[in-house]
């Protein structure tokens, strides 16, 4: 969050940073060289505000990365929220379902599209929903206060017992996303690949006029 925080976020990402409140920008965090140093999502959820999530493997590196980015005249504060926080991943065909027996709020396509977030109740929780999956099917994201995990996490297998809901593994999880196509840092993309090299080239923004590693990705984009 600060001032010059869309302009530092440009400068590191692949993507295009500067969207509308409540908009997910899927995109690689890139070097100068424009190898991929993270692979991320960010919200925006004030003008000057921003929440990015990341891999749990990856927090310190991460973090530490992003502070390492900032400008000498950039005013910029980031912080470290993740023991804050639960993430829980509902996804799959019955997602929707499920999680509409907990919440009022509207979750269709038309109120909610795939590539926003919102604050809604959630049982008895006031969560950050974003419309994202990692498996290729319909899900949600929930973030939510670390305090409210386990409320939520019974309060979901119960709504969703009689839909068939599971607890997925994480080589499960793993399975779907190469199934669709999905990269992991760390195994299909690191810092020595490009978004370029990596079929990522729809979450770079080549309109924008800099960003790190700019030249080199459209170079390669080029041949």
């Amino acid at each position: 969050q600060g001032r010059d925080a869309v302009d530092y976020l440009n400068r590191i990402c692949g993507a295009q940073i500067d969207v509308p409140i409540n908009k997910v920008a899927y995109t690689q965090l890139l070097n100068v060289r424009g190898g991929i140093e993270g692979d991320v999502t960010v919200t925006r959820v004030a003008q000057d505000e921003f929440y990015l999530l990341d891999a749990a493997a990856t927090q310190n590196r991460t973090f530490n990365w992003l502070k390492g980015q900032i400008g000498d005249d950039e005013f910029v504060t980031i912080t470290d929220v993740t023991s804050a926080y639960v993430m829980l991943g509902v996804m799959g065909p019955k997602s929707r379902e499920l999680l509409l027996k907990l919440t009022d709020a509207d979750l269709s396509n038309e109120a909610f599209p795939f590539g926003t977030s919102q604050e809604i109740d959630l049982g008895y929780a006031r969560v950050r929903a974003t419309r994202m999956t990692y498996v290729g099917e319909l899900g949600w994201e929930i973030n939510a206060p670390s305090e409210f995990a386990q409320h939520l996490y019974d309060a979901i297998m119960e709504a969703g017992a009689d839909l068939g809901v599971v607890n997925a593994g994480y080589h499960a999880m793993s399975s779907c996303r190469i199934e669709k196509g999905y990269r992991h840092w760390g195994d299909d993309i690191t810092d020595e690949e490009t978004p370029v090299e990596a079929g990522l080239r729809f979450a770079v923004d080549f309109n924008k006029e800099a960003f790190n590693g700019r030249d080199v990705l459209l170079d390669q984009k080029a041949n």
